[in-house]
């Protein structure tokens, strides 16, 4: 998968283990669940490293069942959990159906190979009705119509079905009332705690060859001067760890303190959503 969610190294926080927890119930009672959070928190990270789309990556949207299953795939499944999609910005019904199907398709088939060989005309039938977890992200970007598009697939395969988005999204599906009855579960995903940041700073530490020491003044000042700017966001935490990587090459630095930590940020352009 080509981008930053197959680069960077995924930490399983307390966070990710709620959201874990959230996405089994879903799973099981075969509900709707919304999940919503700020963006840069961690949902679409935390959904990839649950449903692992790149083992699908082989088959876009056309399978040829007569192909034998890739190998990786084979080796990989048991990580799957269900699928996942991103919502495009033109997100007609029929778009939407297209997606839908094609992934669960996509897991169906290999759910029902890999436990045996079915003839074709039973995999066409029962393949996408063998996923049992639908996860779309960007789910704010979906109009009305594409919405019961989904209510209506939801309803057909009963996989259970997951809406993640901005806060807010809670509020503005509350008002379709054919789709909120079939909800079930609401989970907020809020940043990392501070002992987590901790962690992850010692890692990060380390990955620009130093080592953290609670005892060294210069690195808790630096560390806390992060925490400040941060505020416990993934996705701006490891943009200011880049940045701090890359003014520490091109000036030979061999040190993190708070100057350079204020120089990093700087660099970065941040909103007001934290």
């Amino acid at each position: 998968m080509n981008d930053i969610y197959s680069t960077k190294p995924f930490i399983q926080t307390k966070e990710y283990k709620r959201f874990v927890e959230f996405a089994q119930s879903c799973m099981e009672y075969k509900y709707i669940g919304i999940c919503y959070g700020n963006p840069g928190v961690g949902k679409t990270f935390s959904a990839h490293e649950f449903t692992h789309p790149e083992v699908f990556d082989y088959y876009e949207y056309n399978i040829d069942f007569n192909v034998p299953l890739p190998q990786k795939v084979k080796n990989n499944f048991h990580k799957c959990n269900g699928v996942f999609m991103t919502v495009p910005v033109c997100n007609t019904p029929k778009i939407i159906k297209h997606i839908v199907y094609s992934k669960t398709l996509n897991y169906g088939n290999a759910a029902l190979r890999i436990k045996d060989e079915r003839d074709l005309r039973v995999l066409v039938m029962e393949a996408p009705k063998q996923c049992p977890l639908l996860i779309v992200d960007e789910a704010d970007r979906l109009n009305y119509n594409a919405l019961e598009e989904l209510r209506a697939l939801f309803d057909e395969y009963q996989f259970g079905l997951i809406l993640m988005g901005m806060p807010g999204i809670e509020k503005r599906l509350s008002r379709y009332a054919q789709l909120y009855s079939r909800i079930g579960f609401l989970h907020e995903f809020k940043s990392i705690t501070k002992d987590e940041m901790m962690f992850l700073f010692e890692q990060k530490w380390k990955k620009l060859g130093h080592q953290f020491k609670a005892n060294v003044y210069l690195d808790v000042e630096a560390m806390n001067e992060i925490i400040k700017i941060t505020h416990g966001n993934f996705r701006l935490i490891y943009r200011i760890f880049d940045q701090i990587e890359r003014i520490m090459k091109i000036n030979n630095l061999q040190s993190i303190n708070k100057e350079l930590v204020e120089a990093a940020r700087n660099c970065l352009v941040i909103g007001d959503f934290l």
